[in-house]
């Protein structure tokens, strides 16, 4: 059953302002749940007074802020043990199950929560492992399952856990520079909608990799090459809502003109749906996957989480999260590899729902 809004929300968290978050544990849920944190915290009182200076908290917003604070405490725990048991079954990185659990951890870390830190440089370490024993192909530009798309999100991956650059990130960057085509762009290998299927995307990750992880020697080509990509950014017509959102976040991250910013913003304030999310195509429904990266991309460009059309996406996303914690979405991407069972609500829809609720976490946690 779903969370039926914020009055449901108060009721689960008993009226508690959080910021750390304190309250009783959920039982286990795996053999790897009693190294998550249960995100105790100090508790902070509704009747605190506020700073001298600092408006009071309105009643709604206060309902608000609970019913995120137990959206949180709910979700955090299985991201985080979806992160933990995918090296059980795979050896390769991914990015649905290394990057955007690692971006969640750092937002909710952010946000005040407890994460799991001994987790977070595992998972950087998976990364870089996976990438050790291909340092002359990605040197050469060839041989990389996923191409652009695989060593962006790894870059990322390891951008989120403050990861040194070393001979493995600098021939992923020299990988990036040579698998980089003519007109500016970068793409993966395959496309599987939604997270493999947005040039745009693959895009942004390469250039953020790029900015990163370019060693010293690799400057010249690094500034070249992002500012082949910045002008193909710029002109690039979105034929997808993953486009959309690399878009505006891409040309956020290189300082576009105010007025580009305002009109790639729009694009995506002009789709927002009447319940608050957004749909990742127009023939779909509302779901927390283009809802959750629709409002970080927001946020990180300019829109305070204060914005009406932020607090609409807020409450769409309260009210879809399921019982367990997840958002549930469906897949609809062919399957390329043999499937298997990593534990996580959803069953055959586990590898995009797992994003989704990362997605949906990360917007809650924005602040």
């Amino acid at each position: 059953m779903r969370m039926h809004g914020l009055i449901a929300a108060l009721a689960l968290l008993g009226g508690r302002e959080v910021a750390g978050i304190a309250a009783e544990p959920r039982q286990a849920v795996s053999r790897r749940s009693e190294s998550v944190p249960t995100n105790r915290g100090t508790q902070a009182s509704d009747k605190t007074e506020p700073r001298s200076g600092t408006p009071a908290l309105t009643d709604q917003e206060k309902s608000t802020k609970d019913a995120i604070a137990i959206a949180l405490r709910r979700g955090l725990p299985l991201v985080q043990q979806a992160a933990a048991r995918y090296p059980d079954h795979r050896k390769c990185f991914s990015c649905h199950h290394q990057t955007l659990p690692m971006l969640t951890m750092v937002a909710a870390r952010e946000a005040g929560l407890q994460i799991d830190q001994d987790l977070m440089k595992s998972q950087a370490e998976f990364t870089r492992k996976s990438f050790l024993n291909d340092i002359e192909r990605l040197r050469e530009g060839k041989g990389i399952g996923g191409r652009a798309m695989t060593v962006g999100y790894a870059l990322w991956a390891l951008s989120l856990a403050k990861a040194d650059g070393d001979d493995t990130t600098a021939a992923m960057v020299e990988y990036l520079f040579k698998s980089q085509h003519e007109n500016g762009y970068w793409a993966g290998q395959v496309n599987r909608p939604p997270m493999e299927e947005s040039q745009a995307f693959c895009t942004v990750l390469a250039i953020m990799g790029i900015r990163k992880y370019a060693a010293p020697g690799q400057k010249e080509i690094a500034d070249a090459a992002v500012a082949k990509a910045k002008t193909w950014l710029a002109k690039v017509q979105p034929s997808s809502h993953e486009d959309r959102a690399a878009r505006l976040w891409g040309m956020h991250f290189l300082d576009a003109a105010k007025d580009d910013l305002d009109a790639a913003r729009n694009v995506i304030l002009s789709v927002q749906r009447d319940d608050g999310g957004w749909s990742q195509a127009e023939s779909m429904e509302s779901d927390a996957y283009a809802t959750g990266q629709s409002l970080f991309v927001l946020h990180s460009t300019g829109t305070p989480i204060a914005a009406q059309t932020y607090a609409r996406g807020v409450a769409f996303l309260l009210k879809t999260q399921l019982d367990d914690g997840s958002w549930h979405v469906k897949s609809r991407s062919k399957p390329v590899q043999v499937y298997f069972d990593n534990g996580d609500p959803h069953d055959k829809d586990q590898f995009i729902s797992t994003p989704a609720t990362c997605w949906a976490l990360v917007a809650l946690s924005q602040r």
